[in-house]
Parts: C-alpha cells; sequence; structure tokens
C-alpha cells in the first residue's frame, strides 16, 4: 500500500509540473527571450569562429616535419621540400601547402610529383592544438605526375598493402617515361580518388581522364573480406570499349590468375590469363551460350625483355571492314611504335560472309620500331591461295594506299574458271598468277596492275608466261570477274 502512494503522488506531481509548464504565461518574457537567444547565437557563432581560426595563428615554420610524418602516416605518401604552409577556413578548415614534392617512399630518389597548391583538410577535433591536428584528406589540383617502372611497382604495393585517407587529385596530367627519362605518354586527369570506404571495407581507386586522344573512366577495387581478388573495370568512350577484369593471387604456385571480359560494339572477348615470373599466358574463354563471341585469342607475352606471340582470330566478320580497320590503324602507329615493343600477331579472319574470301591470315610482326606484314595469305573458296609480300603505303592524289606484291597459287584451276566464267574454249593450265594489288585505304576501291599468268609444266605452253601491265580498277566482285574474262580471252 505504502509503494502504491507513492507511485500514486508521483503521477500528480508530473501531471502538474507539465501542467504549469503548458499554461504558463510566457507573453511577459517573449521580448527579453529573443534577445537573449540572439545574445546567445551571436556568442557562439563567435566561439566557432574563433576555434576555427586558431590554427591561423600557430607558427608553421618549424612545422613541416611534423607534416611531413602526419601525411606519411595516413596516405603512406612521403612530402619533401615543403614550402609557404598557410591556413584558411573556407570552403573547410585546411592547410594551404604552396610548393612541395612528393615521393611514394621515404627512400625514392626520384620524386613522384611536383605540387602547387596542395591542401591538406583537417577534422574539427584538435585545432586548438597543432601537435594533435588530425588530417581528414588531401586535395591536388594541376599537378604534373610521372611514372615510370619503378614508381609502377611501388604503386602496385602501396594499392596492395597500406591504409590510408581519401585522397583527390583534380585537373592533373600524368606523364610516362622510359628509362632514359623521356616522355612516351602523356595521360590528362579529370578527376582521381582513391580512399577505403569504411562501411563497405573496400579500398577503391576511380580515374576519369582521357588516353591517347580516348576519354575513359577506370575503377580499381579490393575487397577486404576477400584480399586476394582484386576487381578493375575500364570504360572507354570513343569508341565504346568496356573490360572488366578480376585477378586473384595463387599462393601455392606463386602466380597471379585473372579472368578479363571486353565489351565492344555487338562483340565480346573473355580471356583467361595467368601471370608468373615476368611472362603473361593468355586463352579465350569460350562460351558457347553466348553468341557473340566472335574473337579468340591465345599466347604468350614475355615481360624482361617485352616481346609477345598472339594469335587473334575473328570469327564470321566482314572481310573489307575489318582490313580497311587494320591497315588505317598500322598506319597510325607507323611512326610512334616504342624500340621496346616487339613481337608477332597472327591476325586471322574466318568464316567470312564473302562470295569469294574464306578466310585471311595477316602475320603482323613488330620488329625495331618497324611493322612488317610479310608471309600473309588470304585463301578463296575452293581455288588457292593468294600470299602477300613487299607492303608498303603510298600517298597518291592525297590519298592514302596500301601496296603489295600478291601470288595466287591455283589449287582447283576448276574451280577458277567456274567462278571467273571463263569458258573452256579459253581456258589454259593455270598455275599461279602474280600482281601487284593496291588499296585505299578509306575506301573499298583496289587497283590490280602488272598481271602474269604462269602456266603449269604439262601446259603447252611450258614455262611461257603472259604479261598484262594495265592497270585496273576494281570496285566489286563483277568488275573482277569481267576484267579476268577479258584477259583469258587476250591470251587465246
Amino acid at each position: 500500500m505504502k509503494k502504491f502512494n507513492i507511485k500514486k503522488h508521483y503521477n500528480n506531481f508530473i501531471k502538474q509540473y507539465y501542467a504549469k509548464i503548458i499554461n504558463y504565461n510566457y507573453g511577459k518574457y517573449t521580448k527579453y527571450d529573443y534577445r537573449e537567444i540572439f545574445i546567445l547565437a551571436i556568442i557562439i557563432l563567435f566561439s566557432c569562429i574563433i576555434y576555427l581560426s586558431l590554427p591561423a595563428f600557430y607558427n608553421y615554420e618549424s612545422f613541416d616535419k611534423e607534416l611531413r610524418n602526419k601525411i606519411y602516416k595516413d596516405f603512406k605518401f612521403d612530402i619533401k621540400n615543403i614550402k609557404g604552409i598557410t591556413y584558411s577556413i573556407i570552403p573547410r578548415p585546411h592547410l594551404l601547402i604552396e610548393t612541395s614534392n612528393l615521393f611514394l617512399t621515404t627512400d625514392s630518389e626520384k620524386e613522384f610529383a611536383k605540387i602547387n597548391n596542395l591542401k591538406v583538410f583537417l577534422s574539427l577535433v584538435n585545432l586548438h592544438n597543432k601537435e594533435k591536428i588530425n588530417i581528414k584528406e588531401i586535395k591536388i589540383n594541376k599537378a604534373n605526375f610521372y611514372l615510370n617502372n619503378t614508381i609502377l611497382k611501388n604503386f602496385h604495393k602501396h594499392f596492395h598493402t597500406n591504409i590510408i585517407k581519401p585522397i583527390k587529385i583534380n585537373n592533373s596530367i600524368f606523364f610516362y617515361l622510359d628509362k632514359n627519362d623521356v616522355v612516351t605518354t602523356i595521360s590528362p586527369i579529370k578527376k582521381l580518388k582513391y580512399f577505403i570506404d569504411i562501411k563497405k571495407r573496400k579500398k577503391i581507386l576511380n580515374i576519369s581522364g582521357n588516353l591517347f586522344d580516348t576519354d575513359y573512366n577506370f575503377q580499381w577495387k579490393k575487397d577486404y573480406s576477400t584480399p586476394k581478388i582484386l576487381k578493375s573495370n575500364l570504360d572507354f568512350k570513343n569508341p565504346n570499349i568496356k573490360i572488366i577484369n578480376q585477378i586473384e593471387k595463387d599462393n601455392e604456385n606463386n602466380m597471379f590468375k585473372g579472368v578479363s571480359k571486353t565489351k565492344f560494339l555487338n562483340n565480346e572477348l573473355n580471356i583467361i590469363y595467368s601471370y608468373k615470373e615476368n611472362k603473361i599466358e593468355v586463352g579465350t574463354k569460350n562460351n558457347k551460350s553466348n553468341i557473340n563471341d566472335k574473337i579468340q585469342i591465345n599466347g604468350d607475352i614475355d615481360l624482361n625483355p617485352f616481346f609477345f606471340n598472339l594469335n587473334l582470330d575473328l570469327l564470321d566478320m566482314d572481310f573489307n571492314l575489318i582490313t580497311q580497320k587494320l591497315f588505317s590503324y598500322l598506319y597510325s602507329l607507323k611512326n610512334s611504335i616504342h624500340p621496346n615493343f616487339n613481337g608477332n600477331l597472327i591476325f586471322k579472319i574466318s568464316d567470312l560472309n564473302n562470295k569469294l574470301f574464306e578466310n585471311a591470315v595477316f602475320n603482323i610482326k613488330f620488329i625495331e620500331k618497324q611493322i612488317k606484314l610479310d608471309q600473309s595469305k588470304v585463301n578463296l573458296l575452293k581455288i588457292g591461295i593468294i600470299n602477300f609480300s613487299n607492303f608498303e603505303y603510298i600517298e597518291k592524289d592525297n590519298k592514302l594506299f596500301l601496296k603489295s606484291s600478291m601470288v595466287l597459287e591455283v589449287n582447283d584451276q576448276e574451280q577458277f574458271y567456274k567462278r571467273f566464267q571463263i569458258s573452256k574454249k579459253n581456258r589454259i593450265n593455270l598455275k599461279k598468277i602474280n600482281f601487284d594489288l593496291e588499296k585505299d585505304i578509306d575506301e573499298n576501291i583496289y587497283f590490280i596492275s602488272n598481271i602474269k599468268y604462269n602456266f603449269d609444266d604439262k601446259s603447252q605452253k611450258d614455262n611461257k608466261v603472259v604479261s598484262e601491265l594495265k592497270t585496273y580498277q576494281i570496285n566489286n566482285i563483277q568488275q573482277l570477274t569481267q576484267i579476268i574474262k577479258k584477259n583469258f580471252n587476250k591470251i587465246n
């Protein structure tokens, strides 16, 4: 009963207290309260401004060593030659370093970047104590970054092992240098953000930039729940190409294994690869359920010294379109091939939707800044093989042409004569046809000249060669058929 009375008295007290608050006459204090609130707000505002401005009164002349240590601790970058430290609260509290040099490691001899106006953004906590200032992120704008093989290796280690705070880079330029410190590649960077998402437990690198005059977006990601697996996405804008990559470290075999998926137009290329002891082996991952798998690749790439042997097969492709794009691209590379870029690329176009060509094989060799296309060939449907040699680019009338010496080895004369509608009275025991071919790189136009018909040894015209020196323009298969018919009419 006593406990019940105590509870009852307590409830009554609470009701009476809140009733007084609700029914109280606040009107007589209204003016005074507003004035008091206004004064209090001003006091709070000025207190905040004073607190945020405290770092402006610090002496930064001897602070560069402490700041360098804080940046290395939080970002695992070494900053040297610090000059001109100032403080600003707009747009957020930050330190502004007028000039500095950035190094990937403390023992690096070569700077990674030369930076003007580096911004070091600060946490609001401990602004009153210079020694306990907490850095939130750093921001770099309009800087030049210099990359080489050593720096890239250190970057790879940095990505894999270091825990860092956010780094932002805007409107800067990345230069890639060779072993002689000569610039070989320039890549403008619009935005770069390198950070760790604490909630998702992921390390992320986002880059938006330009490479070889093509805009791209790149993302590199490491999930700490699966630390051995790294994922990356690369999107090129024009041409529209998307590359999705996943790589995993195989500690047991001391190697890396990966899967890469490339999408462009309606095509999809799935590649599996492995990396061990400076050698990369690649192969196509076939997906029978995907009708867009029209590209196959296999081979290997040695990294030291750099040399590749690759086989690339294009299935069910337009012969004229592919060759036009291929020869245009090779010409664009003519004066820009790095001397260490060496290797063989066997480029095969198969299952052609073409009335004359069955498949084509281009043996492209990159040797000491030169491109060679010797030992290339085209297979004609049931007829024979055209072998290429002596490739060269020539310019005429402000147009670019690819010129080559050609030899058609006739394997089936009956099919040849049937295809080009040669009457029986004009037929000969044909062995091969030699001719020169010029192709307009920009248009589907061919020129044939210096035609020579060689005859089989069993022919009545043993070892005789019939020549036609005239140059013919060919726009389609029908024109080619008419030219060959007229030539055989002349032979007989």
